[in-house]
């Protein structure tokens, strides 16, 4: 299968476009700075450059290399993770307009399958629910605050890709996301140094959120490629959700470091509201049951 991964260099893309090759697949990665094509050689694809908020200049790449599927990774934010809403403006424009572009190129093309990320947090930032939320009711929360536009865009975004095939013959799929750890993911990383250093306090609140491994992401991804439902909707997330405190806490353990002091949401919220709400105060706690079930995928224990 020839597949084509906009995004190719962000942080799923590296162990998606290494997932691919390993599976036989002829993979173009695209990439719109010149600098990275480099890598996208690394793992086995052919680089190709182009800018998906360019409507014209993603349509004629699809046209030309006529893959038989899309895999849309178009979520950019700073390597840290958001600190403020604003930090979400590069992710809001891709979701609005890039990903729109890209999802019609493909139409026009007769692509037959669009796989797009997605994030949990599409679910929205309820403080309540139930013990194990599942995908059949896909928007239940609210926005953050200050948020609105932000997570309209991801939820337009995906309901474009899931709607794709009651009026073309590409039928979309969308992957939420867990909070991603693994090597190669920034956030994580940096986390570890500060563990080591003592310096990595353990937030206190109600929040629960479901985690995901990069390598799961890849394997998961690349199952939706080969074999996902058309318009359906799958979580990808670990078997344990768990709050940022209890992961701050077995990150200690494993690295033999000291139980880490805690420290209140609200105080964090001061000075970085974002991470504030999502990990502060978020309930959500995600089944992945049905991507097991379709996909055949199942998370590796860690």
């Amino acid at each position: 299968m020839r597949v084509l991964v906009a995004g190719a260099t962000s942080v799923p893309g590296i162990p998606l476009l290494r997932e691919l090759g390993e599976r036989g697949h002829d993979v173009i990665g695209v990439t719109r700075s010149p600098g990275k094509a480099g890598e996208i050689s690394a793992r086995g694809a052919k680089p190709v450059l182009a800018d998906v908020l360019d409507a014209a200049q993603i349509s004629s790449v699809v046209k030309e290399f006529a893959p038989d599927a899309v895999v849309s990774l178009l979520t950019t934010l700073p390597k840290l993770g958001p600190i403020r809403i604003k930090d979400f403006e590069p992710a809001t424009r891709l979701w609005s307009r890039g990903a729109g572009n890209l999802l019609a190129a493909a139409q026009q093309a007769g692509v037959a399958r669009v796989v797009a990320e997605s994030v949990i947090f599409a679910y929205g930032y309820g403080a309540t629910g139930p013990a194990r939320m599942d995908e059949t009711d896909p928007y239940p929360g609210p926005p953050p605050r200050g948020g609105a536009e932000m997570l309209a865009a991801l939820r337009g975004m995906e309901r474009a890709v899931l709607g794709s095939g009651e009026h073309s013959n590409t039928e979309g799929i969308v992957l939420r996301y867990g909070v991603f750890y693994g090597p190669g993911v920034t956030h994580d990383e940096l986390f570890r140094k500060l563990a080591r250093w003592w310096a990595l306090p353990a937030m206190t609140g109600t929040g629960i959120v479901s985690w995901v491994h990069i390598e799961d992401v890849a394997k998961a991804t690349a199952d939706a490629v080969e074999r996902g439902g058309g318009g359906e909707l799958y979580n990808i997330v670990d078997d344990r959700p768990q709050s940022f405190g209890d992961y701050v806490r077995e990150l200690n353990g494993r690295l033999h470091r000291p139980r880490p002091w805690p420290i209140s949401h609200r105080l964090v919220g001061l000075l970085a509201p974002y991470p504030a709400t999502a990990f502060g105060t978020t309930w959500l706690p995600l089944s992945n049951a049905k991507a097991k079930a379709d996909l055949g995928w199942t998370p590796i224990p860690r």
